[in-house]
């Protein structure tokens, strides 16, 4: 009897014991169940709400891209240049030239457009700037891009200023394919239903591609495209090219059968489980899709499933064995996992860091608007002390020679920025409540607040604490940085509306030098000041460049460079584009004339304000140009045909009075053909020969009218003009004045 209980006992604790095991085994099993499909679940919601977020970013920089081609278009149109381009049917070459360097700007401008186009109907021609060797002027029946025509015959299908997207190949043998969006503009219409004029802008298909892929940088199996309600891919992808249509794809068809949803759903993409998210319809009716693998998501998740079963499982085995056991198998895997969550909470960290730079940086750059209150609670999730209402301030700080610390730091040059927002923050600590903001490029910004909003700040402190960054940067970091100061605002919202000033006055960093600190309310100062170009230098400038006289061509640069520097950054960026200008003519009508057959390019990229710190980088290559200019004048002249132009001279300061004085009478002295002797002068001097007669008689004349009493018509005589009315005429054409009134003026 004993025995039997004693056995039903071990049965009975076996039954419980079994049961117990079980009953941990099964709530294990479904409590990790429950685990893994909620951290899956979790996984494609923050995946989803991450590349959702990236594709409506994408669809604002396309709108905002649309938004700078309407008004590049339309500032086309506008431009006195270029609409000679478009509406008058003959136009001369220095026209002609001048408005392609104007489009040539204007491309320039936006680094993502290809090319554009200028059509007028009544020249039957397209002017083209383009970033390869097709810019100039084609002939509509010799155009190498036959897509364009065809969209101006279709052109009311297409709303001016929409994007579409298109591929067609140029050049000469039509074999070099480009993808890009194409921006119809047009104002006329003639009554065949026909364009009269257009404007096209190209943009470039890879520059979009870029971006998408960009955005994508985080897993490189990702794949971000645009679609249209059709289903015709609007870029191109991984696996097709721009306006392949893929309707037939299942996964695209249940994102065109949801016409308005943004969201996602998991499905099978050319054989493997991904997660697609897509975006609602824009404006134009394209959706905004990324594929990313679905075992990029889960990869992490199925890993933490097999080790929980394991320690699961081990925890039962090491309880049946032994306690001691259980206790160091307990330990450890509670070790691992809290080892585990100080892993996530660093990454946790450095992620919350990462949103409060974009945050930041998307708040002064004003792609992200919030009112006072709402940017004081985003503040505050960041855990900034920064009050939005207290009184502040920004600092610019950019580091000087930033090219070759790029070149030296490479991947460590955010490492290099994070060490030197540190440093500024820990000097501005004392008086300010501070936040630094890596703004790309050369560029730091430091957003301080008063921690005493009665606390006046002066000037001369400002600088001290400058002083006080830049040398602890050059000790610490062997590095130079240039400050420039915003004025004190009474709310960080106002310190916002001001950065762009304080940007645009580091420019002048350029006339103050590397390790400067600036004041923006200095620059922004300079204004209203009104600059007045001096035009007499320029043509100075032009005359010492045409004869080559590098010396007086580089005093003449030098003073009108000097004279901008006391004036806005707007007024410097557009002096030294016009003198550019004015270097490119020069070089144009160099050629023209056949003075000089061959001249070297001049590079004009040094002219963008990020890519120079210093005037002396923007004066060399002017420097540069001038002494090869004069180089190869000089190769061109010979001791023999200098030598027969100051003869030439001769003859004209000799027979000036003569009448019978021409081309046709010097060439018979010399025994030459009027038509070589007019090339030759004109290709040595570069000046016509019958203009140097008509300059020295007209120089004669002003001396006589200066010197004597002789009638007008005695003038014209003794300066051997044919009649009064001819030197009255051209008199008048020279000074702008009749012969009589500039007597009376000189006589004054």
């Amino acid at each position: 009897m004993v025995k039997q209980r004693s056995s039903e006992h071990k049965k009975v604790y076996s039954r419980i014991l079994l049961g117990s095991i079980g009953c941990v085994i099964i709530t294990l099993l479904i409590t990790s169940t429950i685990l893994y499909m909620n951290f899956i679940n979790n996984a494609l919601k923050q995946v989803y709400r991450s590349d959702s977020n990236s594709l409506n970013q994408i669809k604002t920089e396309l709108s905002s891209m649309t938004e700078i081609v309407t008004s590049l278009s339309s500032q086309i149109y506008s431009d006195s240049a270029v609409s000679k381009l478009l509406y008058y049917a003959d136009l001369n070459i220095y026209d002609v030239i001048f408005a392609q360097q104007q489009l040539d700007n204007y491309r320039a401008s936006l680094p993502f457009i290809e090319s554009i186009y200028v059509y007028n109907a009544k020249s039957n021609q397209f002017y083209i700037s383009s970033n390869n060797a097709r810019s100039g002027i084609q002939p509509k029946s010799e155009l190498d891009d036959d897509g364009i025509l065809d969209l101006f015959k279709k052109f009311k299908e297409h709303r001016p200023f929409q994007p579409i997207p298109r591929t067609y190949n140029i050049g000469s043998a039509q074999n070099t394919p480009v993808s890009s969006y194409t921006y119809l503009c047009y104002s006329i219409i003639d009554d065949n239903n026909d364009l009269n004029t257009a404007v096209v802008v190209n943009i470039s298909a890879s520059w979009l591609d870029q971006r998408l892929d960009q955005s994508a940088k985080e897993l490189s199996e990702k794949n971000t495209f645009i679609i249209n309600q059709d289903g015709i891919l609007y870029s191109s992808n991984d696996m097709h090219a721009m306006l392949t249509d893929m309707s037939d794809k299942t996964y695209i068809q249940k994102i065109i059968q949801d016409p308005s949803n943004s969201t996602y759903f998991v499905d099978t993409v050319d054989g493997v489980k991904s997660l697609i998210t897509y975006t609602s319809p824009d404006s134009l009716g394209w959706r905004y899709v990324r594929i990313t693998p679905y075992s990029n998501i889960t990869q992490e998740i199925s890993g933490m499933r097999y080790r929980i079963l394991i320690i699961c499982i081990g925890i039962l085995l090491l309880g049946l064995l032994i306690s001691l056991t259980l206790s160091h198998g307990v330990y450890r895997p509670i070790d691992k996992v809290i080892r585990k969550f100080k892993t996530l909470e660093t990454e946790r960290r450095d992620h919350q860091h990462i949103l409060k730079q974009d945050f930041l940086r998307n708040t002064i750059l004003g792609r992200e608007t919030n009112n006072a209150e709402v940017l004081q609670q985003k503040l505050q999730y960041f855990n900034s002390g920064l009050m939005v209402n207290s009184k502040s301030l920004i600092v610019l700080v950019r580091i000087d020679q930033y090219l070759p610390v790029l070149e030296k730091y490479k991947d460590d040059i955010k490492l290099l920025k994070y060490g030197i927002m540190n440093v500024c923050m820990e000097i501005a600590s004392p008086t300010f409540q501070s936040e630094a903001i890596d703004m790309g490029d050369d560029s730091l910004l430091l957003m301080l607040g008063f921690h005493d909003p009665l606390y006046n700040m002066e000037r001369d402190s400002l600088i001290e604490m400058a002083e006080l960054m830049q040398s602890s940067i050059t000790k610490h970091l062997k590095l130079s940085i240039s400050i420039t100061f915003s004025p004190v605002k009474e709310s960080i919202e106002q310190c916002i509306l001001v950065y762009k000033q304080v940007l645009e006055a580091s420019y002048h960093r350029l006339f103050k030098g590397q390790g400067c600190i600036l004041f923006s309310v200095d620059i922004m100062n300079l204004k209203s000041k009104e600059y007045m170009f001096p035009v007499h230098k320029e043509k100075q400038f032009i005359e010492s460049l045409m004869s080559g006289n590098v010396d007086k061509a580089r005093s003449i640069y030098i003073d009108i460079v000097g004279e901008i520097s006391e004036y806005s950054f707007t007024v410097v960026q557009l002096v030294i584009s016009h003198l550019a200008l004015t270097v490119n003519n020069v070089l144009r009508a160099l050629k023209k004339n056949n003075a000089i057959l061959t001249l070297p390019e001049f590079d004009t990229t040094f002219l963008l304000p990020n890519h120079v710190e210093t005037m002396e980088e923007i004066n060399t290559p002017y420097f540069k140009i001038f002494e090869e200019i004069s180089q190869k004048l000089e190769e061109k002249r010979s001791t023999k045909q200098e030598d027969l132009i100051r003869k030439v001279h001769q003859i004209i300061e000799r027979d000036y009075s003569n009448s019978n004085l021409s081309l046709n009478s010097i060439a018979d002295e010399f025994s030459m053909s009027p038509i070589y002797l007019s090339r030759l002068y004109k290709q040595l001097t570069t000046n016509a020969l019958s203009d140097k007669i008509s300059e020295l008689r007209l120089n004669k004349a002003k001396e006589l009218l200066k010197t004597s009493k002789y009638t007008i018509g005695d003038i014209a005589e003794k300066t051997g003009f044919t009649s009064s009315s001819y030197f009255y005429r051209l008199f008048k054409n020279s000074t702008g004045i009749t012969p009589s009134d500039y007597r009376k003026r000189i006589n004054v």
